[in-house]
């Protein structure tokens, strides 16, 4: 009678699902226990020949008492052996963690002679893939969840397959800011103004999307940025603006809320006017025939900053109002960053402003030309790290405020993009690459990527909101972005 004892494997097929349980077991018997020998010949160079004597390896204990839980060590056991046993005593691999890279070296458990034949179902579910290269298990995982992969091979035409669990868990928490705070605003925030559905008229269209970052999340606390976007059909004007309040200020979360309102109702006061548009195109007119470019900046600059001063003027006035009427708050307490675009199709091409105060930026790309042009300066606060806000002093004096300010007039564009620096922070990385135009045209095409914009998505906004989800080491700030397209 033929000496034999059984394991249990897990049954799966290639298509990743999973049998119902069923009485197959895999025998190991004194027929076919000689795959569990390593023979010289198929050890890699360098690897010690391990395999123990064939009569030991006949009436191995270690099986049965596998079954019980138990692991008997053996002096000199072979590596397949112990890969093998190692294998059968386990049901998981490694956690993960989600959106941080992976590797897990299945040379740890599955015999060095297996991988020839050796099979993996269920990785790419998860994010991950399999580098046959190196036998390991890599990737940076996408999704939170236990998930099973199943792997098969064959040791000198025995089959051999198990299902395993790699659980994906995250660090990060959402907790919810205390109920009754003063000023709420929602974790996130979305908008598109579609002009141009199909193209057809040669115009734009616009999307807009804020997130509250992980580290507010995490801490249980609001979103501090905020955005506005607008299209003033009138005489053809589009508006963006990104805003961050300052994590120092205590309302600075209202304060990003209360720039951005003030923005929309001073631009609809002067973009709408018919003195202003009439003027700007004079200007335009005149500079075009006599003047050169940079009588042309100048004569618009002065223009504009009568608009950009209007909203800092008024938006400190409300933060000094709403102040007022709390205990121990300023108009500090409602600092925010300021970055605005105004855009409209002329017939001298595209006429662009914009106006920064403090971190994040604003570019513009053309991938015709794969060119992109900068539109916004640096603004670092007196020690390293620091930045400026509208309360800042100083930022109301009007000749701080042309200084700010960038024209340009250019034939088109694919994209104006601005975001605060929760997004320009991670994807740009430094000054130098903020300045470097092949950075933005990468960045853009990045964006295509995962975000299509078209005016007939109807899914624009969630897909520019899934987008800022981007994993990033350090960077967990609020993230916002405008496009205009």
């Amino acid at each position: 009678m033929q000496n034999s004892t059984t394991v249990n494997i897990d049954e799966f097929d290639l298509s990743g699902n999973r049998e119902q349980p069923r009485n197959n077991v895999y025998v190991v018997s004194e027929e076919n226990i000689d795959f569990l020998e390593q023979p010289e010949d198929e050890l890699p160079a360098g690897f010690e020949d391990r395999t123990i004597s064939k009569s030991f390896t006949r009436y191995d204990p270690r099986v049965i008492n596998l079954l019980s839980g138990k692991r008997t060590k053996v002096k000199n056991e072979s590596d397949v052996q112990q890969k093998l046993f190692k294998l059968l005593s386990i049901n998981e691999l490694d956690q993960a963690i989600v959106n941080i890279s992976y590797y897990y070296d299945l040379k740890n458990i599955v015999p060095l002679s297996a991988f020839g034949s050796f099979k993996i179902v269920g990785l790419e579910s998860i994010g991950l893939y399999y580098n046959s290269r190196d036998c390991t298990i890599e990737g940076v995982p996408e999704h939170l969840g236990s998930f099973q992969v199943g792997i098969q091979f064959n040791l000198k035409g025995n089959p051999f397959s198990k299902l395993l669990t790699i659980n994906v868990i995250t660090l990060w928490k959402e907790t919810e800011p205390p109920a009754g705070s003063l000023f709420p605003k929602s974790n996130e925030d979305s908008k598109s103004v579609i002009v141009d559905e199909f193209k057809q008229l040669g115009l734009k269209n616009m999307v807009a999307a804020s997130k509250r970052g992980r580290s507010h999340a995490y801490d249980g606390k609001f979103r501090d940025d905020d955005f506005y976007i607008n299209y003033f059909d009138k005489f053809g004007w589009y508006a963006a603006a990104v805003c961050d309040g300052a994590g120092s200020a205590r309302y600075s979360r209202e304060g990003s809320r209360i720039l951005v309102e003030v923005i929309g109702s001073t631009l609809s006061d002067f973009l709408n006017d018919s003195a202003f548009n009439q003027t700007v195109d004079g200007v335009l007119a005149t500079f075009r025939v006599e003047g050169d470019a940079e009588d042309l900046e100048t004569a618009l600059k002065q223009q504009v900053s009568v608009i950009i001063r209007s909203v800092l003027v008024k938006t400190i006035a409300r933060f000094r109002k709403e102040a007022e009427q709390l205990e121990d708050a300023t108009a500090d307490s409602f600092a925010s960053t300021c970055l605005i675009t105004l855009c409209r199709k002329t017939r001298y091409g595209w006429l662009v402003f914009s106006y920064n105060v403090g971190d994040g930026a604003i570019g513009m790309v053309d991938l015709q030309h794969n060119t992109a042009a900068i539109l916004c300066n640096p603004d670092e606060g007196k020690y390293f790290g620091q930045t400026r806000f509208i309360t800042t002093e100083g930022i109301t004096d009007i000749e701080d405020v042309r200084s700010r300010i960038v024209v340009k007039l250019v034939k088109d564009f694919d994209a104006l993009l601005l975001m605060t620096d929760g997004v320009s922070d991670p994807k740009f990385e430094s000054d130098r690459n903020l300045n470097d135009s092949r950075c933005w045209v990468k960045f853009f095409n990045t964006l295509r990527e995962q975000v299509e914009l078209f005016g007939c998505n109807d899914e624009l906004e969630k897909q520019l909101l899934d987008y800022l989800d981007f994993w990033s080491i350090g960077n967990h700030d609020d993230r916002t972005v405008v496009v205009i397209f």
